[in-house]
């Protein structure tokens, strides 16, 4: 037991209490914007007004490939480092002779991108070889084309085991 009087709690010392709050909690805030602003840009597009007056072509287009009745299937075998895509028609008959290309996207950062050109191996059976650099999750959107001309997309997440 101490025999000194215990201090009294004035304002000024609540007042610094007080303060020294504000302030961790504005340096806490200001901390997580900058680390926020450090990771990603927040920047999808560099012309989103033009992509945004071309949306009824869009739209158009989407309805074009729908009544294609076009289906893909989208596999992607870690071990052997193979992506393959089946095509088939409305009436689930395989889809030959097209020009297929496929992206990597990275949905969490920039700059992991990839392209990729697909083989037919069997009729409606279009495959390459394809490691990403990272594991984690990856978005395969799948680009076909007929004689140049872009007929049909697909996409599906992926997610490579580490």
């Amino acid at each position: 037991m101490s025999l000194a009087p215990a201090r009294p709690f004035t304002g000024r010392r609540f007042l610094a209490i007080l303060l020294a709050a504000f302030i961790l909690v504005t340096g806490v805030n200001g901390l997580m914007i900058w680390f926020a602003l450090q990771s990603w840009t927040g920047l999808v597009s560099d012309s989103a007004y033009q992509e945004g007056l071309g949306f009824d072509r869009v739209l158009a287009e989407s309805r074009a490939e729908a009544a294609l009745g076009w289906g893909a299937r989208i596999d992607y075998d870690a071990g052997a480092g193979r992506l393959s895509v089946r095509l088939t028609d409305a009436e689930n008959r395989a889809l030959s002779g097209l020009e297929l290309s496929a992206e990597w996207l990275r949905p969490t950062s920039e700059g992991l991108d990839r392209s990729v050109v697909l083989v037919e191996r069997q009729a409606g059976r279009y495959e390459t070889a394809m490691r990403p650099p990272l594991a984690g999750q990856w978005d395969v959107r799948v680009t076909v084309k007929d004689h140049g001309r872009v007929r049909f997309h697909a996409q599906r997440r992926i997610l490579v085991q580490p």
